[in-house]
């Protein structure tokens, strides 16, 4: 039997993508935030990524800097991942920006040197994708992505960002499907008989995130002066379940309640103290649980929809039901903006702009009160 040669250094660090490509690194002399920050090499073999990780190494050995603008767009993303965008943001954004990358940038650009990469690989990455059937909205995201990776390299290392001379691809607004009074009204009716009827009743009036509400603790609820306060949301992530605080300060809020809002919550409260679920979440499933996305869709929320005779909406139209119903009642954008947890007044009218003829015709409306 032929005797397996040893590896030289950096070797054992060569692992092969699922898509056939074969990746590794090195380990440099230098530290950030204790831990040795790392250099990717990646390539279509194992041994032209062998090959250039013992490149890395030696300058590593003589104490030579690696120059970025020498690594493929590939080996960057790599290291761009997992030193810069892993350590500094949420998981979920994490697997954002990993799957374009992973996905959709290296297949189509990542064996271009830095050094090389312009406008042109730009484009014909973009024009791969829209080849290929991704969305014009996907398109843009992944150009961002990119563009925000190479940033970090502007100036010092290249003279400018080639995605800056790209124009980004822009997609269709997104669609929303707000229930008008009447459905509102006999989805709170028909849901009385499920378990969550609480929370699609405070969904409906307080305009809170799906996340927002799962995270909701019985401490954040103010039966005396009646609100909720809205300071941590449930994602998912590799492992599970996250419970998190929401990134923007105008997220972190408080919301007042109407007094149907907290009648229900009352006797959902009740509810909950006979099935012995005395802490935790507000809404549990049936072990005192958070509550999981998906369960909920298909167990409840899909059935309900069916039952009331709804047309088949998202649960986040339910936060669009209650910011247009409020708007058409007459209510300050300013009010509104501040109850979803908007950071801008104008990101409120951008969404609900299907909203504005009505509120001009009321305006209208009261100007013959005042001088008709």
């Amino acid at each position: 039997m032929k005797k397996r040669s040893r590896r030289r250094r950096g070797e054992g660090s060569i692992t092969q993508r699922k898509d056939g490509t074969w990746t590794g690194y090195v380990l440099t002399n230098k530290f950030v935030k204790g831990r040795r920050q790392r250099r990717y090499a990646s390539g279509p073999t194992y041994e032209d990524v062998r090959r250039e990780l013992v490149q890395l190494q030696s300058a590593v050995d003589a104490g030579q800097s690696i120059d970025p603008t020498e690594l493929t767009l590939d080996a960057y993303l790599t290291h761009w991942l997992d030193s810069n965008v892993r350590p500094s943001v949420a998981e979920s954004t994490y697997k954002f920006y990993e799957r374009h990358v992973r996905i959709h940038i290296i297949p189509a650009i990542g064996h271009v040197k830095i050094r090389r990469l312009n406008e042109l690989h730009v484009e014909q990455m973009i024009a791969e994708l829209d080849r290929n059937g991704l969305g014009r909205t996907s398109q843009g995201n992944v150009h961002s992505t990119l563009k925000r990776a190479l940033q970090r390299l502007v100036p010092r290392t290249i003279p400018y960002n080639p995605c800056v001379g790209v124009s980004k691809p822009r997609g269709q607004k997104i669609e929303i499907h707000p229930l008008d009074r009447d459905q509102a009204e006999r989805l709170m009716d028909c849901s009385q008989v499920d378990r969550l009827h609480a929370l699609y009743v405070t969904a409906l009036l307080s305009g809170a995130r799906q996340g927002e509400l799962f995270a909701l603790c019985w401490d954040d609820v103010d039966f005396d002066d009646p609100a909720l306060t809205i300071r941590k949301t449930v994602s998912d992530g590799n492992e599970g379940l996250i419970v998190k605080i929401p990134k923007t300060k105008s997220s972190r809020r408080r919301v007042t309640l109407p007094d149907r809002a907290i009648t229900v919550l009352q006797d959902h409260r009740k509810r909950m103290l006979v099935e012995g679920h005395t802490s935790g979440p507000v809404f549990c499933d049936t072990t005192g649980g958070h509550l999981r996305r998906q369960n909920v869709l298909r167990r409840s929320f899909k059935p309900l929809l069916l039952t009331a005779e709804l047309p088949k909406i998202r649960f986040h139209d339910l936060r669009h039901t209650h910011a247009t119903l409020l708007l058409l009642a007459g209510e300050n954008p300013k009010v509104v903006s501040e109850r979803l947890g908007h950071s801008k007044v104008s990101i409120t009218l951008d969404i609900y702009s299907h909203v504005l003829p009505s509120m001009q015709r009321q305006a209208a409306a009261k100007l013959d009160e005042m001088f008709g």
